[in-house]
């Protein structure tokens, strides 16, 4: 009864061994692949390896940060040039006149995005023409309109989209 012990010890023994020897190639294999695939990620083109390559990303994504502050502070200034300049036009001609002429007079109003600027007003009969410009500011006229200037204005403050 001893020797069968001893075989089975053995026999077990052996293949503990065989399964040990398995599982260590297996392994080795494994550390292999994974050793070759970390070489190849190491070495890029040109013999560049991870670290050259990242510290090369970062000193690129600085200078893009750099850029982009300059991008965003030329967004700011064209906003605000947008913001002032025309962008509301409203016309209309008229005759001031009833019964003499026809509709020779107009007035002409150009404002920005903040409803200021100017308010031109030709007047024309047979023997003269005559030309006003009168400031506005926030939508208000700095001088007193006629009926034709204030409904230009009217329609020039209500430009959708400007």
């Amino acid at each position: 009864m001893s020797m069968d012990y001893q075989s089975i010890f053995s026999i077990t023994a052996t293949a503990i061994a065989v399964i040990a020897l398995v599982f260590s190639s297996f392994v080795f294999l494994q550390h292999r692949k994974t050793e070759k695939r970390l070489r190849s990620f190491m070495s890029g083109k040109d013999g560049k390896d991870l670290e050259n390559v990242l510290i090369e990303h970062g000193e690129e994504l600085k200078k893009v940060g750099a850029n982009l502050d300059e991008l965003l502070k030329a967004s700011e200034y064209l906003h605000h040039a947008i913001q002032t300049s025309l962008r509301k036009v409203a016309f209309e001609r008229y005759n001031p006149y009833p019964g003499v002429g026809g509709n020779q007079s107009f007035t002409l109003v150009l404002l920005d995005a903040f409803n200021s600027g100017v308010v031109i007003t030709s007047m024309h009969n047979r023997d003269t023409t005559r030309v006003y410009a009168k400031a506005i500011k926030t939508g208000n006229a700095l001088q007193t309109l006629s009926e034709e200037e204030q409904r230009v204005l009217k329609n020039a403050t209500m430009v959708k989209g400007a």
